[in-house]
Parts: structure tokens; sequence; C-alpha cells
């Protein structure tokens, strides 16, 4: 059985520093989570939260930021956390 030799390989990069080049940078978002949902979904978001507002709701604003978080994700719409849909309620 021969003996295998390393291939000489023309110098290159350190593996991390081909990790670090070939990382992609972080997709940017400049819109807010609620800009780049379909209008008819943000106007339904809209209601929930005039409804909130005036009290017509069960539960606290973190129930219900949990709830449009979780409902968001479950059907694909958006990655929005729990305190991003309850800064949202917040504001006016």
């Amino acid at each position: 059985m021969a003996k295998s030799t390393p291939t000489s390989r023309p110098a290159s990069k350190s593996l991390s520093d081909a990790i670090r080049a070939a990382i992609p940078p972080p997709p940017r978002r400049t819109l807010p989570w609620h800009e780049r949902l379909p209008a008819e979904v943000l106007a339904e978001l809209e209601e929930l939260k005039r409804e909130h507002r005036a009290g017509k709701l069960p539960g606290t604003r973190v129930a219900l930021a949990m709830t449009i978080s979780e409902q968001l994700r479950l059907r694909g719409l958006s990655e929005v956390g729990l305190q991003g849909v309850s800064a949202w309620l917040r504001k006016s």
C-alpha cells in the first residue's frame, strides 16, 4: 500500500479567516415589523389594538402581545417577539 503524501496547496487564508469572509451580512431591515405585514393583517392588528385600549379585550397587554406574536409566527408572517409587539401596543 502506497503512502499518501499531502498535496501542496497554494497559500490560503486560515480556516477562521475563510469562515469570517463567508458569513453573509445580516439582512437590512429598514421597516418595522408591523409595516412589513400585508395591509389586511395590519388592519386586523390595529383593530385589536383599539379594542385593547378601549378595554374590550380580556387579559393584559403582555397576554395580547404574546398571542399576536405566536399567531404571526405560526402563520409565517413575522418572527417578531413579545417585546416588539408589546412596544407596538403601547404606541399610539
